[in-house]
């Protein structure tokens, strides 16, 4: 299902309590504590092609099969890699532009990051860059689109959060919607883009997935018993020449 329909399903209920520039409502704020592991994180660099399995964002879901409740053994054999940053509340791709924050070791919430965003220090203390996200929201949204075009398809969000700057990632705006955060920031050309997605669970994702689930489903066409008909054209039986 189509998170258009799905939104237009849940209908507008809106969020009332309010939220900081530096971290949306009901994600937890964000920030990186010092890494209980990590690996060599390569530096960012523009000719750098997205890695590792393409990832749907799945609005109050997860994205691609990794869903809320998994624990870091499961992330990292999905994301076919091991976390990049590993501490007890987050596991952080650089190079993938994505982190899976955690709770009691279970996933809660999913970042997406756009590439050139800032992504911490490395263990020199050197700034370090998130590289490319491999994926988007279905059937074609992906980071760096404008939000009219983003709105085409998702609807009129709930509410929008005008985000003070200047701040690190260069943001101005999110827009909320059932179990999504849509991020966006003013890129070095002045365009405003598609640049972040916050992934959260959502009692009414949940609701209207359960309603979809529930509704009949048309019966399959009848099978024919008889035999299949050949479409080669008819051809008349001729004897062999005995002579």
């Amino acid at each position: 299902m189509g998170f258009g329909k799905l939104s237009s399903a849940l209908g507008l209920v809106f969020f009332i309590s309010a939220c900081t520039a530096s971290s949306p409502e009901g994600t937890g704020e964000e920030t990186v504590p010092s890494p209980s592991a990590s690996v060599p994180v390569p530096p960012f660099r523009k000719g750098n092609l997205p890695v590792g399995p393409s990832l749907a964002i799945e609005a109050g879901q997860g994205v691609g099969a990794i869903r809320f409740g998994a624990n870091v053994a499961t992330i990292e054999r999905l994301m076919q890699h091991q976390c990049e940053v590993l501490s007890a509340n987050m596991c952080r791709y650089v190079t993938r532009g994505v982190d899976f924050h955690l709770v009691n070791g279970e996933l809660v919430r999913v970042h997406v990051q756009r590439a050139e965003r800032p992504a911490g220090r490395d263990a020199q203390g050197k700034p370090v860059e998130f590289g490319f996200f491999n994926g988007g929201i279905r059937p074609d949204l992906a980071l760096g689109m404008r939000p009219r075009a983003m709105q085409e398809y998702l609807g009129l969000p709930e509410r929008v959060e005008q985000v003070p700057e200047p701040n690190p990632q260069n943001m101005v705006a999110r827009d909320y919607y059932p179990g999504l955060i849509i991020e966006y920031d003013r890129y070095k050309n002045g365009n405003i883009i598609f640049a972040g997605a916050w992934v959260f669970k959502d009692r009414r994702v949940d609701e209207a997935l359960a309603r979809e689930a529930a509704k009949p489903k048309p019966p399959p066409p009848p099978v024919s018993s008889a035999p299949p008909v050949s479409s080669a054209p008819h051809r008349a039986f001729t004897p062999p020449d005995l002579h």
